[in-house]
């Protein structure tokens, strides 16, 4: 029946039929057609007409039978992924983890930000230092000269005195003691929902760096519901395509992006993105009455600002969703302005009441000052800032360059020294380059043959992806960085891909589109399904060679675990 199943959408496809009518005519040939020789015969003519970018018959018929277990298996398995990184990487890493932490036990402990930045909590101050990982930032040698041969949680509790004595950590705790919490002021969602589980944590009865860890663990859940509605999405948009509804989710799942091994708000812009884009593709295909798709992706939207600025990028993609609407027919103006109106209230209205509380309370819409001011940044004088090195060409192709980078494998030190594979980077790069190339082309080539669904999903996921982009590239512009490492006034750029990891799941659905071009040129050598398992396999081994310093940290859960047993 899955092979049928496969050869009628492949028709439907072919003659340019989806949505709500492509299903009822899908249901009505296959109730018609008089069994599998009629329908392999159909399939035959289709393919000697020159639809030679259909994935084989037998490959489709193998996806769309097992799709349900390997979306399951691949939710597993990211979760698993995620839950292994988050406990071999030591706590308080490189990306502000300690403030993303002490954030959420400000809301944890039922306080929101102030006008001023808060102090850390002595307490806090204890658990870092006591599992605070060196290992990050001090290279072995440093370590080994200066820092501390024993971790300090391994001593007996009358040896800690002495050992806090040294020279390393004296200057550890004058640093913290100096540094508020820069985070506090930042958007919320994320950090009011870590408080949560942080909260269901402590009442099960998780202490001490058990629960930091608690903490970190959660983005396992995030993960495994972004696979999942990757899936959901690409099968929405491209029903046809079983060789791109599976490999969506499956390179979401081995995705190296290193923002998701810790506490970091980001962890959040990537799953609610892909649900507002689900959400919006629903609302698309739903009947002409129905318009709650078109308000919960609004309110969805709403919240992903409330994650990151960066996620206002969303806003793009859901006014082209409202035009695709008002343009359907069957639909009163009336009824259709009134439900524009209550979208717009939806998707304005969280971050709208963000703000008017940030400027009644701090006097800063978007909290950002005071971290600027913390972190040392100035604006720049108008006249310097087209002068900046993105105007440039070495200027602009290393933004590129060390912005891709990191989107692919996120930015953790360790010894000092940052953890990626030249090799992998050099692939990451080109590949990269090269799929959004082959999809740009291939959605101008077929943008009258497809479905308005695909069309829109698209041209959206070129319009994140490219925004995004430009959005870091807006964002560096006015400043001038001082004395800050990263980003700098030698490199004043910013290249954090964690800041634009909402744009995940449009940057995959472009990389696997383009893979499936390729793989249907090179099927006659290679079936599709193997060369994306070889893909599969390279990211994964080379994140392993890559992250494999920090399973044998005396710092991580694993060696917390062990010592404390």
């Amino acid at each position: 029946m899955a092979y049928h199943y496969v050869l009628v959408r492949r028709s439907l496809w072919h003659a340019g039929i989806n949505g709500q009518a492509g299903e009822q005519d899908f249901q009505a040939i296959l109730l018609a057609k008089g069994g599998p020789d009629s329908l392999r015969e159909s399939a035959t003519r289709s393919q000697a007409s020159g639809n030679a970018s259909l994935p084989e018959p037998r490959i489709d018929a193998f996806l769309c039978t097992h799709v349900g277990r390997i979306v399951a298996g691949l939710c597993v398995y990211a979760a698993l992924r995620i839950l292994v990184f988050a406990a071999a990487f030591p706590l308080f890493n490189i990306t502000d983890e300690d403030s993303h932490f002490l954030t959420i036990r400000m809301y944890a402990d039922g306080h929101l930000p102030g006008r001023d930045l808060p102090a850390v909590d002595p307490e806090f101050e204890k658990a870092f230092v006591l599992y605070g990982s060196p290992e990050y930032t001090h290279t072995q040698d440093d370590l080994e000269r200066n820092g501390p041969r024993i971790p300090l949680y391994q001593l007996p509790p009358e040896a800690r005195g002495a050992a806090l004595a040294q020279a390393f950590y004296v200057g550890k705790l004058k640093d913290w003691s100096e540094k508020p919490n820069f985070e506090a002021q930042s958007p919320p969602l994320y950090y009011a929902t870590a408080a949560g589980w942080y909260k269901l944590g402590a009442g099960l009865g998780i202490k001490e760096w058990r629960l930091i860890y608690w903490v970190r663990f959660f983005n396992s859940i995030a993960y495994a519901l972004l696979v999942w509605v990757s899936y959901r999405f690409t099968r929405k948009v491209c029903p046809e395509r079983p060789f791109l509804y599976v490999a969506v989710p499956a390179l979401i799942a081995v995705f190296p992006q290193d923002v998701f091994f810790g506490m970091n708000r980001d962890v959040l812009s990537a799953p609610l993105a892909a649900v507002a884009l689900l959400l919006m593709m629903e609302a698309l295909d739903s009947a002409p009455g129905k318009f709650r798709w078109l308000i919960l992706s609004s309110l969805v939207v709403g919240l992903g600002l409330l994650v990151e600025v960066s996620n206002c990028v969303l806003y793009g993609t859901l006014v082209a969703t409202f035009w695709y609407w008002l343009c359907r027919p069957g639909i009163k103006r009336a009824r259709k302005m009134r439900v524009v109106s209550i979208g717009v209230l939806a998707a304005l209205g969280p971050p709208g009441l963000w703000m008017l509380r940030n400027y009644l309370e701090i006097g800063d819409l978007t909290g950002s000052r005071a971290k600027m001011h913390e972190l040392g940044w100035t604006l720049r004088p108008m006249a310097e800032v087209f002068h900046h090195p993105l105007f440039s060409w070495d200027g602009l192709s290393y933004f590129l360059l060390q912005l891709t980078r990191s989107f692919w494998h996120g930015e953790y030190l360790w010894h000092g020294r940052w953890m990626r594979s030249e090799a992998a980077d050099w692939f990451y790069v080109s590949s990269s380059a090269l799929m959004i190339v082959i999809f740009a082309v291939e959605l101008i080539r077929q943008r009258d043959t497809v479905s308005h669904t695909q069309r829109l999903a698209g041209f959206q996921s070129l319009f994140l992806v490219t925004s995004s982009v430009l959005f870091l590239a807006a964002i560096s512009l006015p400043f001038d960085f001082h004395d800050c490492l990263i980003p700098s006034r030698l490199h004043p750029f910013f290249v954090n891909g964690r800041i634009i990891s909402g744009a995940l799941l449009p940057f995959v659905f472009i990389y696997a589109s383009g893979l499936e071009a390729i793989a249907t040129r090179l099927r006659r050598w290679i079936p599709p399904a193997a060369l994306l398992v070889v893909l599969l396999s390279f990211i994964t081994v080379t994140e392993i060679m890559v992250r494999r310093p920090a399973f044998a940290s005396p710092y991580n859960f694993f060696a917390l675990s062990a010592w404390r047993h």
